[in-house]
């Protein structure tokens, strides 16, 4: 009898290996990545200057208007630029273009680190789909450092300089398991 409920347990785990399995072939089949090449982003800096860290923001801020603050740190002894903690171009200067404008979305993809998998992201939406974070897993650190540079899987680079104590501890920490 105890033969007959393991051998049951086991084809109850194969059908349920079988069709989650299948499940996860045919959503990653529909879309296949992109692969790109990005400007090497340095992590960003301890300390640096008002006009090195404006030189790491232009571009963004000729989009990212006075609505976005300049960086998210209260402190102003805090001197950052976007791409130090972001990524990304900030070269890229779309300013006095309409949104509609075929320019404006070439020079804002030039500018921001892109998904692998566009398709699942639903760009150019800003909203995160489900599951984002095994999503990103499938993406490139560059990217995970653009839409998040407080992930663990990023934050060294993008935090460290000044906060790398709490990185650890927190790597260590049991919220971290999930």
């Amino acid at each position: 009898m105890r033969v007959a409920a393991v051998i049951r347990n086991m084809l109850m785990l194969a059908g349920t290996l079988a069709l989650f399995g299948s499940a996860n072939l045919l959503a990653s089949e529909d879309e296949h990545p992109k692969h790109y090449e990005w400007p090497v982003t340095p992590s960003a800096p301890k300390m640096q200057t008002l006009e090195e860290a404006a030189a790491k923001s232009d571009g963004c801020k000729s989009c990212h208007t006075s609505g976005d603050a300049w960086t998210m740190h209260k402190s102003t002894a805090v001197v950052l630029g976007c791409t130090d903690c972001h990524g990304g171009d900030a070269k890229v200067v779309a300013a006095n273009l309409p949104k509609s404008d075929p320019q404006y979305a070439k020079l804002r993809d030039k500018a921001h680190i892109l998904p692998n998998y566009p398709g699942a992201w639903h760009f150019p939406s800003s909203a995160n789909p489900k599951r984002s974070y095994t999503l990103l897993n499938k993406e490139s650190s560059e990217f995970v450092r653009f839409v998040n540079p407080s992930d663990f899987r990023v934050a060294r680079q993008a935090c460290g300089a000044c906060h790398m104590e709490l990185i650890e501890a927190n790597e260590r920490s049991m919220m971290a398991t999930g």
